[in-house]
Order: C-alpha cells, then sequence, then structure tokens
C-alpha cells in the first residue's frame, strides 16, 4: 500500500501551474484525491503539456483536486518505467481513445464521494472531541 502512495509524495502541479513544469524528461501521473487516472511519459515535460496534451480537458475538468505528478528520469529510463507502473497502477484513462460521459460520470461520483466521506469522517471525529471534552 506504502508503495502505491509513494507518488503523492513526488513533486505535482495543478492544471493552473502546469507551465512550471520541469524541462527535464519523466513520467507523470494525473491524480484526484488519490486515485491514479493517467500515466504518461515525455522527453519534456513541460512542452509536453504546453501544446495541449490530448488529456488537457478532462484533467482541467479535475480542477481543484486535479494534479500533476512527475517523476524527472533518464530519457533511457522512461519507456520501462511508464509500462511498469501503468501495470502497477491500472489507470482508468491509459488505453482509452477518450474519456465517454460515463467515464467521467464514474470519475465525479468517485471524486466527490470521497469528498463526501472525508468530511464525514472530520465531522465524526470533531463530534467526538467535543463529546470527550464534555464528560
Amino acid at each position: 500500500m506504502l508503495e502505491r502512495m509513494r507518488i503523492f509524495w513526488l513533486p505535482s502541479k495543478p492544471v493552473k501551474k502546469l507551465k512550471e513544469l520541469p524541462q527535464d524528461a519523466g513520467v507523470y501521473y494525473i491524480t484526484a484525491l488519490w486515485i491514479v487516472l493517467y500515466v504518461g511519459k515525455a522527453k519534456n515535460l513541460r512542452n509536453r503539456w504546453k501544446t495541449n496534451h490530448h488529456r488537457y480537458q478532462q484533467f482541467k475538468l479535475l480542477h481543484p483536486f486535479g494534479r500533476l505528478h512527475y517523476k524527472v528520469l533518464a530519457d533511457s529510463q522512461i519507456t520501462s518505467y511508464e509500462k511498469s507502473e501503468i501495470t502497477k497502477f491500472r489507470p482508468a484513462w491509459n488505453g482509452t481513445a477518450r474519456v465517454t460521459f460515463w467515464n467521467l460520470l464514474c470519475l465525479f461520483v468517485a471524486v466527490w464521494g470521497r469528498v463526501i466521506i472525508y468530511t464525514l469522517l472530520l465531522l465524526l471525529a470533531i463530534a467526538a472531541f467535543i463529546y470527550l471534552l464534555m464528560q
């Protein structure tokens, strides 16, 4: 489980700051609330996203929850590393020509479902804390 979570400690950018990506080769992950949606590679990360990436419109829909995590690698490593990451995470957007209405609906439910669950858990923890203080 921790092995899968390691990508969320990698450097990342929100959709509004993609122009600040490094100009290095690497592998990138499109994520939203700890869900890996897409894994890709680029010889120049900034140029890959500057020239309207084919997943840009879907990524834009994830704002404010979507992030682009990236790992800088040598050119010779990116292809094999990307393939191993796709095998490991099996992202929903890899291997699909375009995202359909149903894919977006499932993503919407997954993201907002997590927001609601995390909010309810936080409220429950606050209520328990207040209850303990009243005792």
